[in-house]
């Protein structure tokens, strides 16, 4: 058994000891918030953001990599892949937050670039929401999950949905300064492409077909990396969410 298959496994077995651990987290994110409000600074700040970080990164494991091995009878090849994507994700998750707190709390110092470190401040504050966003549709069908499963055998689900939370990202810069938008080329790349990403997105839920999906899907992971060129390194969750719903397009076929 190879570590990504031990891994899996290891997530499936901390989700069944949930009814430990997730009052154990709620009450690390109640303390955290006593020692910010008792000693505010950075690192209570710090500390904050890292306990519901924790706590969303168990519910994330048990509402969608463990329920999609449940739903596959804890297939080994299921088994694996869960385990790599997630492993994959945690890391990379993890070593931004851990690489922006440390540029913060001034123990390593910030990009050379003015650019990379303004998309990562304006990344820092998105990422509870964008988690949240990303939490609520599995939540909602962890208690419906007949009619959860079939929804995603139908329809690209996840490809649809990460795309359109990809283009509301990229406008929401448009919106909160609409009345200087023609000022800023990138306001009006992130204006169009936010246009573009949208369309594009919906057009698998009136077209499920999976030669439409995979067309889609090149198109979208080939926006995600312009992003980075022309908008402000695509505000870095909408191109991460436009590039990985690429993915999810290309990969996805109709099941019964």
């Amino acid at each position: 058994m190879d570590f990504f298959t031990k891994f899996g496994y290891i997530l499936v077995n901390m989700w069944r000891h949930k009814a430990l651990i997730l009052p154990i987290l709620l009450v690390l994110n109640v303390l955290s918030w006593i020692y910010f409000w008792v000693k505010p600074s950075l690192l209570g700040f710090s500390m904050i953001i890292l306990a519901l970080a924790l706590l969303l990164t168990v519910v994330f494991i048990g509402v969608i990599p463990v329920a999609i091995i449940e739903e596959n009878n804890y297939r080994i090849d299921v088994v694996r892949r869960m385990g790599l994507d997630s492993f994959v994700s945690l890391v990379v998750v993890y070593a931004l937050f851990i690489y922006v707190s440390l540029i913060l709390l001034a123990v390593i110092k910030p990009p050379p670039l003015l650019i990379v470190m303004m998309v990562l401040l304006f990344a820092l504050p998105l990422t509870p929401f964008v988690v949240i966003a990303v939490l609520v549709p599995p939540l909602v069908g962890y208690f419906m999950r007949q009619r959860w499963r079939s929804l995603r055998g139908r329809i690209p689900f996840w490809g649809i949905y990460l795309g359109l939370l990809s283009a509301l990202i990229l406008l929401l810069l448009p919106i909160m300064y609409f009345r200087v938008l023609f000022v800023s080329a990138s306001l009006v790349n992130s204006f169009i492409l936010g246009g573009v990403v949208t369309i594009l997105s919906l057009i698998p839920l009136f077209y499920p077909k999976p030669m439409v999906c995979r067309v889609l899907g090149l198109a979208m992971i080939f926006l995600g990396i312009l992003m980075w060129l022309i908008v402000a390194g695509g505000l870095t969750w909408g191109s991460v969410l436009s590039i990985i719903s690429g993915g999810y397009l290309y990969d996805w076929k109709p099941q019964d």
